[in-house]
């Protein structure tokens, strides 16, 4: 009997595993503008993070756990349609992950006129929250590769 509910018990572990996905992201410790950024990751990668859960805001603090301050996402206000990810493709994204917002509190708030561009809080106590902040302030980055990584049980 102990040994059924230890395999029963390990296999809902990996059940639960399975159907987690994220993407693979990248902390790159290069302070650059947002736009710079973009244009690296776009290069190097597919593009600046688009975080689209809680579980990407896990990876996304895995991959900086390292680091503490601002660090660019793919997500900026487009001054037509409000706030967008970095990649426009429509077919990319599942249903409601175009609108996951994870704003610390009292964000976004565009001080000053000029705060188009967004910044993952990391090393800190909003850490995974997002600030707006001036496009053409330099901070490291978080690119993704696109891909979705399911892990599957043999």
């Amino acid at each position: 009997m102990d040994l059924w509910l230890f395999v029963s018990a390990l296999t809902g572990a990996l059940l639960s595993v399975s159907f987690a996905q994220t993407r693979q992201f990248y902390f790159v410790n290069t302070e650059l503008s947002w736009t710079d950024a973009q244009s690296f990751c776009r290069r190097e990668y597919t593009d600046l993070a688009t975080i689209e859960n809680a579980a990407d805001v896990g990876a996304v603090l895995n991959t900086t756990s390292n680091y503490t301050g601002k660090v660019w996402i793919g997500l900026h206000d487009d001054l037509e349609n409000s706030w967008k990810w970095s990649l426009n493709d429509s077919s990319f994204y599942m249903e409601r992950e175009q609108t996951f917002k994870n704003w610390q509190l009292n964000q976004p708030d565009n001080l000053n006129g000029q705060q188009y561009c967004v910044a993952y809080l990391s090393g800190n106590s909003s850490q995974g929250n997002w600030d707006d902040r001036d496009c053409n302030e330099e901070h490291g980055f978080v690119c993704y590769n696109g891909k979705l990584f399911s892990y599957i049980c043999p």
